[in-house]
């Protein structure tokens, strides 16, 4: 089944063990923000830092697992198009995007992918703190051995990224509300394609608390 995530929303569902689905960026060059936690645990979240050591690698694309932070395999990349993603930024916050970060914000607008993220994991019944995510489609480098910066997403309108779940799990993925370098300066959505019967959980920051699509 097909949902898509307006822009600068966020949404939230489970699946089984064996499932498969699969996050696309219909119009091109959108990031997403995708977390996970592990379905029944959610003390055991997907974490960035054990996803880098055990993969070995800044970057992951098809054969790459995500780990939880018992070390343990959450989902593993089965299909990707772009096969460029981060997994050293954090999810963007309210207080990134607005005039409050010290002078350097560029929106002036509520709700990062931190908030949406939040709205949706409570509206499927997760109480956790959003964990640092993977964050789709966003190409991130290393210059000098020391500095990290991001550049413009590769992604094509149309591509996807394939996951499938090596346990079961509840995921939360986002259409990045940061306006810049990355998904550039208009925003898009983002699609998933689901297993069939799938309920999705939306949620927004700029609506009122969050609501089964």
């Amino acid at each position: 089944m097909h949902h898509r995530i307006p822009k600068q929303s966020g949404a939230a569902f489970a699946v089984d063990r064996g499932a498969t689905f699969s996050v696309a960026t219909p119009e091109g060059r959108q990031v997403a923000d995708l977390v996970a936690f592990v379905r029944g645990n959610p003390a055991e979240p997907f974490s960035q830092a054990y996803t880098r050591d055990l993969n070995g690698r800044l970057r992951i694309t098809t054969g790459d697992a995500l780990y939880t932070t018992a070390g343990e395999p959450l989902l593993t990349i089965v299909a990707d198009d772009c096969g460029v993603h981060d997994i050293l930024f954090g999810p963007c916050t309210e207080w990134m995007l607005t005039d409050r970060a010290h002078g350097r914000g560029v929106q002036n607008e509520p709700g990062g992918c931190r908030e949406n993220l939040a709205l949706a994991l409570d509206a499927i019944g997760v109480d956790r703190p959003v964990p640092d995510t993977m964050n789709v489609f966003q190409e991130s480098t290393v210059t000098g051995q020391t500095y990290f910066d991001v550049r413009e997403s590769p992604a094509e309108p149309g591509d996807a990224v394939t996951f499938e779940a090596s346990r079961g799990a509840v995921v939360a993925v986002a259409a990045c509300s940061a306006k810049g370098v990355a998904s550039g300066p208009s925003l898009g959505p983002i699609d998933l394609q689901l297993p069939d019967g799938t309920a999705v959980h939306g949620a927004s920051i700029h609506e009122e608390g969050a609501a089964e699509r």
